[in-house]
């Protein structure tokens, strides 16, 4: 998950004070496509972020089995 190891990544470096949180904001809308506003929440509460996105694509992967009745396909 590419996106979640970014936003991890500069998350870190901003808990460490490697870099400051407005330049991992900047990073994440030049290389994730977030809004500032967006960047900045997920820098805010990176150490979630994983667990968050892996929820949301297990759930958005099971409502389009429901579907299109993936579910129901025997092997």
């Amino acid at each position: 998950m590419p996106l979640a190891d970014d936003i991890e990544f500069y998350g870190r470096a901003v808990d460490a004070g490697d870099m400051t949180r407005d330049a991992a904001v900047t990073a994440l809308m030049k290389g994730g496509g977030f809004t500032e506003v967006g960047a900045g929440s997920v820098i805010d509460n990176w150490q979630s972020a994983r667990a968050k996105y892996k929820q949301t694509f297990s759930d958005a992967a099971a409502s389009l089995d429901k579907i299109y009745g993936l579910d129901d396909i025997q092997p």
